[in-house]
């Protein structure tokens, strides 16, 4: 199970009781005090929150944020710098953190700040998903899952599905689907999204019945 909130620190009193507060509220969270392999694990797993201690023995926390929000992989996460010197504040949240907090810190209120955050995320991640019947669409993560199985689609499918989605329900004819996803030829266009649509059915197994072929009109997708 992957950890919702990171911490990166030199070891300090208040970050360690920091993941305690965390876990005592039913949070998941893990310290690390070796920036390359927090990184790393945010890369793979990419946390919800992670908190960047401002001082650390191999890089400032600073140079982990920017890296961080620049990062495509990575940019979404949120960022909570702890700060020792409040010049920094202006820097931290031009480079994209989230919040920023000075010590001396109160561990209590923290946990709090984080919480925040992590409903931040989650109504965040809300709008970034598009769930139809046993269809599962997820922007952020690019990722289709049918009946919970992962499926593997082309960026143009993608968006494809993504749309038929949005409009659940409604029926979308060539034209609408071509003008939303290409700029080309008509009639080379329509015969593009008859394929595509041929092939994310193929694609969801089962739940191709949730892509409707309306005679004369175009397609329509419900939870059949």
């Amino acid at each position: 199970m992957n950890e919702q909130v990171i911490i990166i620190t030199k070891g300090s009193t208040d970050t360690r009781n920091l993941v305690q507060g965390l876990k005592s509220i039913g949070i998941r969270a893990r310290l690390f005090t070796d920036g390359r392999a927090a990184l790393d694990m945010v890369e793979d797993q990419r946390p919800a929150v992670i908190v960047i201690d401002s001082q650390f023995p191999d890089r400032s926390g600073l140079d982990l944020c920017r890296i961080v929000k620049t990062d495509r992989r990575t940019r979404s996460v949120f960022v909570l710098l702890l700060l020792d010197n409040p010049t920094y504040q202006r820097e931290a949240f031009e480079l994209g953190a989230a919040d920023c907090v000075l010590r001396p810190v109160n561990v209590q209120q923290l946990v709090l700040q984080v919480r925040n955050l992590l409903s931040s995320v989650s109504e965040s991640a809300k709008a970034e998903e598009l769930k139809v019947g046993d269809l599962l669409l997820d922007r952020a993560r690019h990722e289709v899952r049918a009946a919970n199985n992962v499926i593997q689609c082309t960026p143009k499918e993608f968006v494809l599905l993504s749309v038929l989605m949005e409009r659940s329900g409604r029926v979308q004819t060539r034209e609408q689907l071509l003008n939303d996803l290409w700029e080309c030829d008509a009639e080379i266009g329509q015969r593009a999204i008859d394929r595509h649509i041929c092939f994310l059915r193929a694609k969801l197994g089962p739940l191709h019945r949730y892509i409707e072929t309306v005679p004369s009109a175009g397609y329509r997708l419900v939870a059949a």
